[in-house]
């Protein structure tokens, strides 16, 4: 909430967009106990949104529009929301994640479509997956079969050419690797950033840290004052996992200084490197971003 607080100052909206563990969706690719088709999201995560709604910080819930999703779908012809050999979603839930806040956005009054047009073309890669990898074990790996991902490249209608951020946007996107997959991943441009670009008909910024939305993503922007500059939202993904389990905790990261402000030598803002109470500092016990 305090940074919500930070960037409301500024004059900059703030929408956090948490993106729902792969087996929060899937519970029951894991176990019997839960039926087929049911969505089961954790108590902490159940009580994190809670706290957002009552703290009226804006938030899209990927948790529900992904669960009607996947009850809605005809399981012979439509393709899942993750990928099969992987923790991440798959380029039907990165497309469902852009136009749902897109569609969020747009409604707030936050954002207006922009004059800017895109199109889609094929760009299918074949990878192996996260859960392959941390498994760690060579010899699995040697054995499997990449699995095959029909991502959809994001180019410019005129140009052809892959979709690319614009640092003047008003809008800045923050987040970890749901982020980073197919956008910075082969095959480039065909991730949540280019597909919510798309949604919205303009180009956006971004800064994405692997694995770090709950602090080090925050941190970095500290230390990059001017992603800020005109600003006037932040969408703020994190995965769901991170509530728990977020690289560096939850720490209080102010925003960057404004520019040309002095720092004076009693009551300023504290650098990120200065630790403070962590924002989760429990699973049982934190409060809202």
């Amino acid at each position: 909430m305090a940074w919500r607080d930070a960037l409301a100052a500024r004059g900059v909206h703030l929408l956090v967009v948490p993106a729902p563990n792969k087996e929060s969706v899937y519970p029951d690719r894991l176990t019997r106990r839960v039926a087929e088709g049911q969505s089961v999201m954790s108590p902490w995560t159940r009580d994190v949104l809670a706290r957002l709604g009552s703290a009226n910080v804006e938030c899209v819930d990927l948790f529900g529009v992904f669960a009607e999703a996947r009850a809605n779908a005809a399981p012979a012809s439509t393709p899942p929301l993750y990928l099969v050999q992987d923790s991440h979603w798959s380029p039907a839930g990165v497309s469902l994640a852009a136009k749902t806040v897109a569609r969020r956005l747009v409604e707030l009054g936050w954002a207006a479509p922009g004059a800017v047009e895109y199109r889609e073309r094929p760009a299918p890669v074949e990878r192996l997956g996260d859960v392959l990898r941390m498994l760690q074990s060579p010899r699995l790996e040697r054995r499997a079969t990449p699995e095959h991902v029909p991502c959809i490249q994001v180019v410019g209608s005129d140009t052809m050419q892959p979709y690319r951020d614009d640092a003047n946007s008003p809008i800045l996107i923050l987040g970890d690797s749901f982020l980073r997959i197919y956008e910075q991943d082969e095959p480039g441009s065909a991730g949540f950033i280019a597909h919510l670009a798309k949604e919205l008909k303009q180009p956006l910024s971004s800064l994405v840290n692997d694995g770090g939305a709950s602090t080090l993503v925050r941190q970095e922007l500290y230390r990059r004052a001017t992603l800020l500059k005109n600003k006037r939202v932040v969408v703020w993904e994190f995965v769901e996992r991170d509530i728990r389990l977020g690289t560096e905790g939850w720490q209080q990261v102010p925003l960057p200084p404004l520019a040309g402000a002095k720092a004076r030598s009693s009551g300023r803002e504290a650098a990120p490197s200065e630790r403070s109470q962590s924002l989760f500092t429990s699973a049982a016990t934190y409060s809202t971003p």
